[in-house]
């Protein structure tokens, strides 16, 4: 098995350092990166903060990726944010399922990838602004991942750091893979100051190398991980 690229990046419904919305900067970073599994939290759909697109679609459409939403908010019929992945290999399957939450509605999306012969599972989700809070919602993330033995990665936007209860509970579970570095810095990313942007693997995985990306694009750094599925 090759070397595949993951990316965890909280695009900011594409508004950058400028404070101008451009879907295209962000789209412009991740093809830079040339990531095969893309995690991408604070989503835009038919917003008109965003001109009323369709980010995750545009995403797919700029990267040539296929792409899933999982929608946490929605106004109308049609107006929706959340968190999207990308895939250069076929998504098989798509699950939502929202968090508990005091203040805004949090979610994880759940993706099943034909990765060549193999079936993996890839979570992508952004945690909220209150300890409690977001300890509650590491415990439902934990039970969902536990209903899958597959290779399994998770990406996210945790609103928090290393030394913290959240964090700890996930890495109880699942290495965090940036920790290959000793960690960095992903905000804010005109001047960064603490990791809130994580890669989270299960056991199956070899983590390759770490690192970020810069760029004003969004008000956070992407994150990239290369990783080796290990030989069973």
């Amino acid at each position: 098995m090759e070397t595949i690229r993951v990316v965890s990046y909280n695009i900011c419904h594409g508004r950058g350092m400028d404070d101008k919305v451009n879907l295209n900067r962000a789209a412009a970073v991740l093809a830079f990166s040339r990531a095969h599994l893309i995690g991408v939290q604070e989503v835009d759909k038919y917003l008109p903060r965003s001109g009323c697109c369709n980010q995750p679609r545009r995403l797919g459409e700029i990267l040539r990726r296929n792409w899933a939403y999982g929608p946490n908010l929605k106004w109308g019929p049609w107006s929706q944010y959340g968190n999207a992945v990308l895939s250069f290999w076929p998504i098989t399957g798509v699950k939502r399922h929202l968090l508990p939450s005091q203040g805004e509605q949090r979610g994880i999306l759940e993706t099943e990838i034909k990765l060549g012969k193999e079936l993996i599972s890839f979570f992508c989700t952004h945690l909220g602004l209150n300890r409690q809070e977001r300890m509650d919602q590491v415990q439902e993330i934990l039970q969902v991942i536990s209903t899958t033995e597959k290779p399994s990665i998770l990406v996210g936007d945790l609103n928090d750091g290393r030394d913290t209860p959240e964090f700890a509970a996930l890495s109880n579970v699942l290495r965090e893979a940036t920790e290959v570095t000793g960690g960095f810095s992903t905000f804010p990313a005109w001047q960064p100051e603490e990791q809130l942007d994580f890669i989270f693997v299960s056991h199956h995985w070899q983590v390759v190398s770490a690192n970020t990306l810069q760029s004003y694009a969004s008000d956070h750094l992407p994150v990239v991980v290369q990783l080796n599925l290990k030989v069973t």
